[in-house]
């Protein structure tokens, strides 16, 4: 279904004076890479607040205030490297049900991720309350979690799956 606009993107003049400098995927691979670090860190380090562990120390509203905007920095980086990846090789992007899958999952957990910082915001106290964490909290907590797995999963599978479609 987006072979032939793959194909077309592929012949641009932007795509073509990407692909003809050697530097630029792995340049943005690699940013990428460490864009994907800094949100799954994030991520990670508010998740396992949220699933109880490290009680002591910086609050839930604290931790959130702090490591959300980390998050949304990172998310605009991969955004950036991501589409230079995209018009360098589209057709390694859009052939792959991996890619969609990805993309899928990203819309998904970025917004739950939105959701998530404005009830922090709105009631922080029932946040960092110190009784045991909200059913929602941990659902969140592990579905976020398991969500970027599968995202940073998705995204390595790309490249070694989207000869199998091309």
């Amino acid at each position: 279904m987006f072979r032939p606009f793959a194909d077309w993107l592929s012949t641009t003049p932007l795509s073509k004076t990407m692909q003809d400098q050697a530097w630029v995927v792995p340049t943005s691979q690699s940013i990428h890479i460490i864009a994907v670090s800094i949100v799954f860190g994030s991520a990670c380090m508010i998740n396992l607040r949220l699933l109880g562990v490290g009680r002591s120390g910086r609050s839930v509203s604290q931790l959130s205030n702090t490591l959300v905007p980390w998050m949304w920095r990172g998310l605009a980086v991969l955004l950036t490297t991501g589409l230079i990846q995209t018009v360098t090789e589209p057709v390694r992007q859009f052939v792959t049900p991996m890619f969609w899958a990805k993309m899928l999952m990203i819309i998904v957990v970025a917004t739950m991720t939105a959701l998530y910082a404005r009830a922090v915001r709105r009631n922080a106290p029932e946040w960092d309350g110190a009784s045991p964490r909200a059913l929602r909290a941990k659902a969140f907590a592990i579905i976020s979690t398991v969500l970027w797995l599968a995202i940073i999963v998705c995204g390595r599978f790309i490249g070694y799956t989207w000869s199998f479609y091309a």
